[in-house]
């Protein structure tokens, strides 16, 4: 009987947690267990890299305004919005990107999970754990990063779009201009969003209020982005952040990487340099792209082969559009630097959920005992993404407080660590790159420094032999996680024997 009491009660309780989530909603669940993710991602530690710059921008910005912003960073708009919640809300530069961070991934969260429910109410509950687990979008919650707020306003664009093709009218259709350019302020790619917009009207509109509905959603982006081209044909965009992602679209750039790899192939394939450059490059797309899916990838391919899936398309075709529109982005992007970030594939993760979201609506009734499995995996995925049992990179904190009580930093300082700077307050930007080592060696002679702050694996080089090849002595290191880490050293001539670890 106590047995039976103890069940009835569990059930009661799980019913009434049930009926709480139901009463929220998914949009509103999902918005606030973002929030929670983003809390508790937080607890990592250390700022990333971009984060330190967009800081650094941001304090540019409240010294010197915005002339003073753009010689730090050219796209500082993140750092400006940062900059005014401190000032208004009374926080730290690094505590108010992190807030506008967590705001934009939650609000990102719910526009897309209330866009799903439009194109398949059932799945919407499932859209919910698709996008707070996915590991390309989610892995990166501890980071300062200008993506959330590109995410947060192009997911109110297609919100707004997919409310505008309801009843169209010029009002509403410049909203959602506005908040692509906004998107933009973050990302600049957001701007081929509009080419989605286009088409996705062209082929969805009907006939006869399908000129209307182009030039409302796309006649003024059209003459914008022009306009933009005219002016980088011409040259008026300067050097420009916009000149140099439209530069991209080089074939003189490309021509050259070719040639530069014909010379290392065999001499029967030199002549197919172009076409191993071009389709090796675009490889790096789809295998990041199931990379960062993670599990998720075998809902989404199963989604993609059962006749519902056609009615989500049809219904979310403003998705479709947009996946291709940014996959051309991407193409641009890997075949110009033969590099892709994984968080680059973020949004077309995004706009692939109301498809993954289906996978697992259409898995969990099909194979009804693999419910509950595949949620607490997305559940312990969630998890993953945001809290880490390894050690964080606290060394570069310890290396720059250490600095910043014993050295006073001169242009007779050699800085190869822009973290430890940053910790320092001496700024990232004072860091030189690796490539200056080369030069080090002649300079220790000429004395023109008097301490030299490296960043080293310590696995890749024997750092003792190093040092005093070099005319150097250790005074402390600082040692992180993979062996990597922070050396001070003075030239021989002013140092001496000691050598110590951080207290």
């Amino acid at each position: 009987m106590a047995l039976t009491a103890d069940r009835l009660a569990s059930a009661s309780g799980f019913a009434r947690l049930k009926a709480g989530f139901g009463a929220l909603g998914p949009a509103r669940t999902v918005f606030l267990a973002s929030l929670l993710l983003s809390l508790i991602a937080l607890q990592k530690g250390t700022l990333n890299r971009d984060g330190m710059l967009y800081v650094e921008t941001a304090r540019a910005f409240m010294d010197g305004g915005l002339e003073a912003a753009l010689k730090v960073f050219p796209w500082p708009f993140l750092s400006i919005a940062m900059a005014w919640v401190s000032q208004l809300a009374g926080l730290g530069l690094e505590a108010s990107g992190h807030l506008l961070n967590a705001l934009f991934m939650a609000g990102a969260c719910a526009l897309l999970v209330a866009s799903t429910a439009r194109f398949h109410p059932q799945s919407a509950w499932y859209a919910c754990l698709v996008v707070l687990a996915l590991p390309g979008l989610n892995g990166y919650r501890d980071e300062l990063l200008r993506e959330y707020g590109a995410w947060f306003f192009i997911m109110l664009a297609f919100w707004l779009a997919l409310r505008w093709a309801d009843r169209p009218s010029w009002p509403m259709a410049l909203s959602v201009q506005v908040a692509l350019i906004v998107g933009a302020l973050f990302r600049p790619e957001a701007l081929a969003f509009f080419l989605a917009l286009i088409l996705w009207q062209v082929f969805s509109a009907p006939a006869g209020e399908r000129g209307r509905r182009v030039l409302q959603i796309g006649g003024l982006p059209l003459l914008g982005l022009t306009l933009l081209l005219v002016s980088h044909v011409t040259g008026h965009l300067g050097s420009t952040r916009l000149a140099a992602d439209l530069g991209r679209l080089s074939f003189e750039r490309f021509d050259a990487k070719a040639e530069a790899i014909a010379q290392t192939l065999i001499p029967y394939a030199r002549d197919q340099a172009h076409i191993i450059l071009f389709f090796g490059s675009l490889a790096i797309i789809p295998l990041k792209f199931v990379t960062k899916m993670g599990v998720f990838v075998v809902p989404f391919l199963y989604s993609i082969v059962q006749k519902e899936a056609r009615a989500v398309l049809e219904r979310g075709q403003i998705f479709l559009w947009a996946f291709f529109a940014y996959l051309l982005v991407l193409a641009v992007f890997v075949v110009d630097l033969q590099f892709l970030s994984g968080r680059y594939l973020a949004l077309l993760l995004v706009f692939s959920t109301p498809l993954t979201a289906l996978g697992l609506w259409l898995m969990a009734r099909r194979f009804p005992r693999l419910a509950a499995p595949m949620i607490i995996l997305s559940l312990l995925i969630m998890l993953a993404n945001v809290v880490t049992l390894r050690p964080g990179k606290e060394h570069f904190a310890e290396a720059g407080k250490w600095l910043e009580k014993n050295v006073v930093y001169s242009s007779r300082i050699y800085n190869e660590s822009g973290r430890a700077a940053y910790y320092a307050g001496w700024g990232i930007r004072t860091a030189l790159t690796g490539e200056n080592r080369e030069h080090l060696r002649v300079a220790l002679a000429q004395n023109k420094y008097d301490f030299v702050i490296l960043e080293l694996p310590l696995e890749d080089i024997d750092v003792d032999s190093w040092l005093s090849a070099v005319g150097l002595v250790e005074v402390r290191r600082f040692v992180g996680p993979g062996q990597d880490a922070v050396i001070v050293a003075k030239p021989i001539a002013e140092g001496g024997p000691e050598m110590s670890s951080p207290p």
